[in-house]
C-alpha cells in the first residue's frame, strides 16, 4: 500500500518541486499570488529601464524632465514596449493604464509595459518578461527620443553608443496610494560607456550647465539623494525617487 501511494504521489511531488525550482527567485510572490490573498486582486506592473549618464570626472549626472509629471527630473529612460498581438495579455485579464488605474495612455505610450492583471497571473507576466519574447530588449529608443531628437546631445557624436547593464531593481506587491492598488515595479539600470569624443561632449555639456527650458539638468549626488534640484538656493524642480538607482541607492 505504501509503495502504491509513493508511486501515485511521486509525479505530483515532482511537479511541485519543479514549480518551486522554476520560481525560486520569486517564491514569496508565487505563494501570495497563486494561493494567498493577492490571487484575485488587480496588480499593476510598471517595467522600465533607465540610463546612468555621468559627466566624466565629476559626481554629476544628466537628467531630463518627465513629460508626464510636471516639473520632475529623472534619468533618461522609460517603460519597455511590448510587441505582438494582445492574445497573451488578454488571457491574463489585462487592463491598460488609464486615468483611473494609472497614467493615461496616448499614442506615444501605447504598448508600454504599464498595465494591470489579476494577481493569479503575476508569475506568468514575470516569466514572460524574463523570456525577452515579444518585447523591447535594449534601451536605445529612449536614449534617441529623449537626448538626440531633442538636440540635448549631438546626434553625429552619439548616434552609436555603448552601455552595460549594471543592475535590476524590483519592488514586489507594494501598495501605491497614488494608484490605489498593489504594484510590481521593475527597473533595469544601464550605464553609458562613452568613447573619447563622447566624453568630451559630456564634459562640455557639464560646463554649459543645466537648462530646464530645454528639459535637462546636470545634477549632483546630494540633490539626487534629497530628491530636489536647487538653483540659487531655491528648489526649482523635484527629482523622481527612482533616480536614486543611478547612484546605487534604493527607494
Amino acid at each position: 500500500m505504501a509503495e502504491l501511494l509513493t508511486t501515485l504521489l511521486k509525479p505530483i511531488l515532482s511537479k511541485g518541486a519543479t514549480i518551486v525550482w522554476e520560481n525560486r527567485n520569486n517564491l514569496t510572490t508565487y505563494f501570495k499570488t497563486k494561493i494567498g490573498s493577492y490571487k484575485n486582486k488587480d496588480i499593476r506592473f510598471s517595467i522600465s529601464y533607465l540610463f546612468k549618464i555621468q559627466i566624466p570626472n565629476t559626481n554629476k549626472y544628466l537628467l531630463v524632465k518627465n513629460r508626464r509629471i510636471e516639473n520632475q527630473l529623472q534619468p533618461v529612460g522609460g517603460a519597455y514596449k511590448r510587441y505582438g498581438d494582445d492574445s497573451l495579455f488578454n488571457k491574463w485579464e489585462y487592463k491598460p493604464d488609464n486615468n483611473k488605474n494609472g497614467l493615461n495612455v496616448d499614442e506615444k505610450s501605447a504598448s508600454d509595459l504599464r498595465f494591470m492583471v489579476k494577481g493569479k497571473y503575476t508569475i506568468e507576466v514575470m516569466n514572460w518578461f524574463e523570456s525577452m519574447q515579444e518585447r523591447e530588449i535594449n534601451p536605445n529608443r529612449e536614449f534617441r527620443e529623449e537626448l538626440l531628437d531633442t538636440n540635448i546631445l549631438d546626434t553625429n557624436i552619439f548616434q552609436n553608443i555603448n552601455y552595460k547593464h549594471i543592475r535590476r531593481f524590483s519592488k514586489n506587491l507594494v501598495w501605491s496610494d497614488f494608484f490605489s492598488c498593489y504594484e510590481i515595479l521593475v527597473f533595469d539600470v544601464f550605464e553609458l560607456i562613452p568613447n573619447e569624443e563622447q566624453k568630451l561632449a559630456l564634459i562640455e555639456l557639464g560646463k554649459v550647465g543645466s537648462n530646464l527650458n530645454k528639459d535637462y539638468a546636470i545634477v549632483d549626488c546630494d540633490n539626487i539623494e534629497q530628491l530636489r534640484y536647487m538653483e540659487n538656493e531655491k528648489q526649482v524642480a523635484r527629482i523622481g525617487q527612482h533616480t536614486k538607482l543611478i547612484i546605487n541607492k534604493r527607494f
